[in-house]
């Protein structure tokens, strides 16, 4: 989707040289996003869509002037409000070639394309504007804080846990950040998974933009599945990944 600077091999975030699309992908139903893309005065016309399989486009717009935390936060933002794969919003992503079967499905598809508005390259105020926030400086825990926190049950702990953690940003490594937090939750506190998304909803409403509730359920059996902080660590004395502030 983006073009990877000279030398590199490897397609990591700092690889990529250059800004050139701003990206969608729709998963579902690619006609009513197509629909909802055109009756907003907010957002230009699409420059191309790639047609991946029976009723899943990929959308692009040709731009300039866009930096990789920029069009992060614009991508997270339109696939919240147009339904599309919040999943498919970082500035690495890949896209698939028009003239090639796609056998990601029971059937093969051949992969087309439609070129639309193609001459038009966009600055970023042709698209609705979006605010990158800092990270907040975490305080670490004093060791009365610490006593006290250790006659609480872990859902209590949890919660005061995550009211410390600073909230992930869209650009900001958001997704990397929301997913040790779910570590955090189910391995690190070893809480279940209805109590876990409890208190993760609650640390969600201050994240920028709030994650679903289906990409936070998601999110939280990757991280039972794929985690690898040691089970109750947070309640005894394990360590503490990087990118989280002390346990409770």
């Amino acid at each position: 989707v983006n073009a990877i600077a000279p030398g590199r091999r490897s397609r990591t975030r700092d690889a990529v040289g250059a800004i050139r699309h701003v990206f969608l992908e729709a998963d579902q139903d690619g006609p009513a996003v197509l629909a909802a893309i055109a009756a907003r005065r907010d957002l230009p016309p699409p420059s191309y869509v790639l047609h991946s399989s029976p009723n899943r486009v990929h959308v692009f717009w040709r731009v300039h002037g866009f930096d990789p935390a920029c069009v992060e936060a614009l991508q997270k933002r339109l696939a919240n409000e147009l339904g599309t794969d919040t999943a498919a919003t970082p500035a690495t992503q890949t896209t698939r070639l028009a003239g090639f079967r796609n056998h990601k499905y029971a059937a093969p598809h051949l992969v087309t394309i439609e070129y639309l508005d193609t001459e038009a390259v966009h600055a970023p105020a042709a698209f609705p504007r979006v605010e990158l926030r800092a990270v907040p400086h975490v305080r670490p825990l004093t060791p009365a804080e610490r006593r006290a926190a250790s006659r609480l049950d872990p859902v209590e702990r949890a919660r005061r846990y995550l009211a410390k953690v600073p909230p992930a940003i869209a650009g900001q490594h958001g997704d990397l950040h929301t997913f040790r937090v779910c570590c955090r939750l189910v391995r690190g506190f070893a809480l279940d998974d209805q109590n876990a998304l409890a208190v993760l909803l609650e640390w969600n409403a201050g994240c920028v933009p709030p994650w679903s509730e289906r990409e936070l359920r998601d999110k939280l059996q990757r991280a039972q599945r794929y985690g690898r902080e040691t089970r109750s660590g947070a309640i005894s004395h394990s360590h503490t990944p990087p990118g989280l502030p002390p346990r409770l």
